[in-house]
């Protein structure tokens, strides 16, 4: 009997304390550059960000991963890459059959075993083909969206299947998906279990390839005059909107000073497309992101590819402000955690409690902090004080990887390589990212088997057939010599002009001599 009393105050007791902490609110866009927000200086109108940028903590110096699922692994679980072992974006079930691993504790499983409702609305990206690998087996009480990677906004389709779900059953529904992911993630906020706390995590696939958009808001932009230029600013105006739907929900409902709001971009934009890519995926070539100067793009370490606006908002605490903090994307787990007052050994993670930080607006530098992400090239990026390290090396040729190093600070636009001037710094860097020991649970990218069968080319099967319905078979990569005669076309068809260039050169002295010069 004493037994089950003590069960009953444990239960109670956890009950009221939960009662006590914030809801936290995570707003995560797919590919939005760090000029695509008018607060940088953007074309396109983004007033209800730049409000929110306004309203609470503008994150100057946030990074995220250069592509999304390593990204949505490291805001999870509080690792690098190397260390969750997600270092590129997941394929469709049908070409891979993995998942982030299911031993790694994740921040709705945190949350929930603290009290927390915990709810997904929007893009998963992190592991579909089991079921363990799904969000509501990782600490999500509720689900909805779309589980791979990049969806069509009206069909709701990826790799010719679709792709929309409720709580993992497969959902024919009409409406534009970053209207309906938003429309969920206001039902949960205005529907909230009054006697927990909430959790949601809302995963916009906008401005994420294909580039669509309703007609309405496309002749809005209808003075700008390259059509594709119409279509992304409209997809960006609408994600906008939706983002301003949600945060006045939660002033609605009279959450603000008991919510933790969070506004992210889970890498940079499509802005200088590797042409390898593009034959992979002709659909890349739609997307008119813009990085504001910052070199480089989506799957590149450099600025423009990890360096994303964001935004910390709490009412009355965390306000009005601009933060130049270093801030990495593996860094929330932990920061949240002690937000809430969760105790965990913080030992676990690789990222670094900053809450103390954002709540007194002080600046912690670096120590050796990893972004990184491995498709075609291997990207990678250490920050440690005022220096940036930068290395990339092709996984398809034998080639060592390139280094430069620069002031971060001093040049953000990275202009000034320092690798000799600073050699000191440099090889300590250098050795540091180096010795890195490299966990992967997704392998490097096959280019042929993600040109036959990956998210851009998976044909032949009926639109309306769910990915969730489980009928298709696993199609196991090609053969090596396969393998090495498709990539070797793809080289082609990305490069072509190169070639014919090439052609023409060697062609010229061969005709002069054979029939001019006769």
């Amino acid at each position: 009997m004493k037994f089950n009393y003590f069960i009953l105050f444990i239960f109670f007791s956890s009950f009221a304390f939960s009662l006590d902490k914030p809801n936290i609110i995570i707003i995560l866009t797919d590919d939005l550059g760090w000029g695509d927000v008018s607060y940088h200086g953007g074309y396109i109108p983004t007033p209800n960000i730049d409000k929110l940028a306004q309203d609470g903590m503008e994150m100057n110096r946030f990074y995220a991963n250069p592509v999304c699922s390593p990204t949505r692994a490291s805001l999870l679980t509080g690792l690098h890459i190397f260390n969750h072992g997600v270092v590129r974006p997941f394929m469709n079930p049908a070409a891979e059959q993995t998942g982030m691993p299911i031993e790694i504790k994740i921040m709705p499983e945190y949350l929930r075993e603290a009290g927390y409702q915990t709810a997904l609305s929007g893009k998963w990206h992190l592991g579909m083909a089991k079921k363990e690998f799904l969000p509501m087996s990782r600490g999500f009480e509720t689900s909805y969206g779309h589980l791979t990677g990049g969806i069509g906004y009206f069909d709701h389709t990826a790799a010719g299947r679709l792709d929309w779900h409720r709580n993992e059953k497969s959902l024919e529904e009409e409406g534009y998906a970053t209207e309906l992911i938003a429309n969920e993630a206001i039902k949960i906020i205005q529907n909230k279990d009054q006697n927990r706390p909430l959790f949601l995590y809302v995963a916009f696939n906008a401005p994420h390839t294909p580039i669509e958009a309703p007609n309405e808001n496309i002749e809005a932009f209808s003075y700008l005059e390259d059509p594709k230029d119409r279509v992304y600013a409209a997809n960006v105006n609408a994600l906008d909107h939706e983002i301003g739907r949600i945060i006045k929900a939660v002033e609605q409902e009279d959450l603000l000073e008991e919510t933790i709001i969070i506004f992210f971009s889970d890498n940079g934009p499509l802005f200088d497309i590797n042409p390898i890519f593009e034959v992979m995926a002709p659909n890349l070539i739609d997307a008119k992101g813009s990085t504001a100067g910052l070199q480089g793009s989506k799957a590149s370490a450099l600025e423009g590819g990890i360096r994303v606006p964001a935004v910390i908002w709490w009412k009355g605490k965390i306000e009005n402000s601009k933060s130049d903090q270093f801030f990495f994307v593996q860094d929330l787990l932990p920061t949240l955690l002690t937000a809430v007052d969760i105790k965990v050994d913080k030992r676990n993670f690789d990222g670094v409690d900053k809450w103390q930080a954002l709540l007194t607006n002080t600046t912690i530098p670096p120590s050796n902090a990893f972004i990184g992400a491995r498709i075609m090239t291997d990207e990678r990026a250490l920050f440690d004080g005022e220096w940036k390290l930068y290395s990339s090396k092709p996984n398809l040729i034998p080639v060592p990887a390139s280094y430069s190093l620069f002031n971060i600070i001093e040049d953000p636009y990275e202009q000034n390589d320092l690798s000799e001037k600073e050699s000191e710094v440099f090889e300590r860097m250098k050795l540091t990212i180096s010795s890195i020991v490299e966990r992967d649970v997704v392998g490097d990218m096959n280019p042929a088997h993600a040109y036959l069968h990956g998210d851009d080319r998976q044909g032949g099967i009926p639109l309306g057939s769910s990915w969730l319905d489980g009928d298709y078979e696993f199609i196991k990569p090609p053969s090596l010599i396969a393998s090495i005669f498709i990539t070797i076309w793809i080289m082609i068809l990305a490069f072509k002009e190169y070639l014919f260039l090439l052609l023409l050169v060697i062609l010229m002295p061969i005709i002069y001599f054979k029939f001019i010069r006769k």
